[in-house]
């Protein structure tokens, strides 16, 4: 069983261009969204979504820049297979 199934992580930072990611077991996660900009998105729902495996973002080229996640916000964790 994932510790994704278990808890529910969520937003607990955002300063600038870091995101912090509390998983709820203890552990948390730091996102430096200027280094990688599409790591953290959000879909038609408006709900946010951490891309695990997104590449080397600096060599995808420019998008729209996302609206800011904010915390307390829940988050959900793209996990790989």
């Amino acid at each position: 069983m994932k510790i994704s199934e278990v808890t529910q992580a969520k937003i607990t930072r955002n300063t600038g261009s870091e995101v912090e990611i509390d998983h709820g077991d203890g552990t948390a996660t730091t996102v430096d969204t200027r280094k990688n900009p599409d790591a953290i998105s959000r879909d038609d729902k408006g709900n946010v979504k951490l891309n695990k495996d997104i590449g080397n973002s600096a060599m995808n080229g420019q998008k729209k820049k996302p609206q800011a996640p904010r915390p307390g916000e829940k988050i959900t964790i793209d996990d790989e297979n």
